[in-house]
């Protein structure tokens, strides 16, 4: 197997590779829409990462306290149903909202990733945001661009 698909497999989940599968045959992409309305439910289930993909076990949390101190601010409380592990941030005030909103870490900033349309996850409820699959706006130029050609 190369190492592309061995990423895809560690970072993916059955039906997230499937997706992508599909939407690389079908010529789509993900678009990421909506605004956040400061529920704070992203802050009360999240996955993380490791070196290898999504975090199943707590040794490897452990791992990525090591090289990611400010991950402290994590705690697990339980397994979603692919078995990775959820954990919730100690950083969300009663209010729903971070402590330190200014100085948050990346992964916070950038929620919600693609990646999640991928892992089998989604988004939680409440949340203003929405991730499609779409055809991406070039492939429309192109239509228009032959069309023209072609007259």
């Amino acid at each position: 197997m190369n190492i592309k698909i061995s990423k895809l497999l560690s970072t993916y989940s059955f039906l997230g590779l499937i997706r992508y599968l599909r939407m690389r045959v079908m010529g789509r992409e993900l678009l990421v829409t909506g605004s956040c309305h400061c529920c704070g439910n992203c802050c009360r289930k999240i996955n993380l990462e490791g070196e290898r993909g999504w975090l199943r076990l707590e040794k490897d949390f452990l791992k990525v306290l090591h090289d990611y101190p400010e991950y402290h601010r994590f705690v697990i409380t339980g397994k979603d149903e692919q078995g990775f592990l959820q954990f919730s941030c100690t950083w969300l005030s009663d209010a729903g909202f971070c402590r330190d909103h200014e100085n948050r870490l990346e992964l916070c900033t950038n929620f919600p990733d693609k990646s999640l349309h991928f892992c089998g996850g989604q988004l939680p409820p409440g949340c203003g945001y929405a991730i499609n699959e779409v055809r991406p706006f070039k492939s429309y130029l192109d239509d228009v661009a032959g069309k023209k050609a072609g007259s």
